[in-house]
């Protein structure tokens, strides 16, 4: 990794990164790392094309390097090309890259609303890598579409476990406010406290599970 265009980019001068990035690149392509952290950051600003275009001519120097097509993979996922990222996943036998592959694999489940199947890629994203924060959320987001709240609220607390973030505790209230279990309360105030705009903006999804709720109860009577 380019540590000075990182910098840059954590502190939040993300078009400065991009270009010291680019111009590094322009005059020494011989790091398969830059060529990878530069699409990173053009894949997070949304430009698909020149992050493509970017890991195409990568592959081309690193035939080898199989987080290039990892990358790619991802890049065509992002920009709705799942036919492609699924092919590019295809291609990788990297056992570094077999949690990184499943994940993938499981959100494009979902994307088609083949939810059972999602999740048995996510668990298997998970066993791969269970220290990873984004695997234990992954889990659970589908239990939670599933409705399978206990298994929801175990993974999410795994999650908590490896990083206590706004969203973790807001998902894992969510959960625990299904299940009746009075904790949930807390888990919502920490939450607002650590990110009250990450809060704020998912209210609704905070009025769906109410909904969910009363009609449960209308059910039950």
């Amino acid at each position: 990794m380019e540590k000075q265009a990182e910098k840059l980019y954590q502190q939040g001068d993300k078009q400065a990164a991009v270009k010291l990035l680019a111009q590094k690149l322009q005059q020494d392509m011989s790091h398969a790392d830059w060529f990878l952290q530069l699409s990173g950051y053009l894949t997070a600003g949304g430009d698909f094309e020149q992050a493509e275009e970017l890991l195409v001519k990568a592959k081309q120097l690193f035939p080898e390097t199989q987080e290039i097509d990892y990358n790619l993979a991802v890049i065509y996922f992002e920009a709705g090309k799942l036919a492609e990222s699924q092919k590019m996943l295809q291609n990788i036998t990297d056992s570094t890259l077999v949690s990184d592959v499943y994940y993938l694999m499981a959100q494009q489940s979902l994307q088609q609303k083949q939810l059972p199947q999602a999740l048995m890629y996510a668990l298997t994203a998970y066993d791969k890598n269970p220290q990873l924060e984004d695997n234990s959320l992954l889990v659970g987001d589908i239990c939670l579409q599933l409705k399978e709240f206990k298994r929801a609220q175990e993974y999410y607390q795994k999650a908590v476990k490896i990083k206590s973030s706004a969203m973790v505790l807001f998902k894992l209230a969510l959960t625990e406010m299904v299940l009746g279990e009075k904790s949930f309360q807390q888990h919502f105030a920490e939450s607002q406290r650590i990110d009250p705009q990450y809060f704020q903006q998912h209210q609704q999804q905070l009025a769906d599970i109410e909904r969910y709720l009363k009609l449960q109860t209308k059910e039950d009577k």
